[in-house]
């Protein structure tokens, strides 16, 4: 019985630790060659741009306008918000929608090749960034 015990508990041990070595969408990504973008990097490819993201299977417009309010639309329809941006000493950009009641949620922008992608605080990666236009608005 005992040593049914101990193989029970190495078991366990060794399922929590795989999943403690796997790492993050965000890990994987900079241990690929992945450059986290600074705030500097960050303010240039957003502030005055219209970025066209993707989320799954959504496609989405954003505008972030240089007095740091952002709006967003669903390309197809059916969402369009407005709300608030920051960009941190961190190198984080953070953004509260309307919806979001004054929470922000801060994500960090990763550059790899020609791909840039943003991940949550989670490193779980939300939005691929594909398109920049300069632009005014939406």
């Amino acid at each position: 019985m005992t040593r049914l015990r101990t193989s029970s508990f190495a078991a366990a041990i060794a399922l929590i630790g795989s999943a403690t070595f796997a790492g993050t969408e965000l890990e994987t990504a900079l241990n690929n060659g992945g450059e986290r973008l600074t705030a500097d990097q960050i303010s240039e490819l957003l502030i005055g741009n219209t970025v066209t993201a993707i989320s799954g299977d959504k496609t989405f417009r954003f505008f972030y306008d240089p007095s740091n309010v952002v709006t967003g639309e669903l390309t197809n329809g059916g969402w369009e918000g407005t709300g608030s941006f920051a960009i941190t000493d961190a190198d984080n950009i953070c953004v509260s929608m309307a919806a979001d009641k004054g929470r922000f949620r801060c994500l960090t922008v990763v550059r790899d090749g020609e791909i840039l992608r943003k991940f949550d605080k989670n490193g779980k990666m939300t939005f691929e960034l594909v398109d920049f236009e300069p632009s005014t608005g939406l």
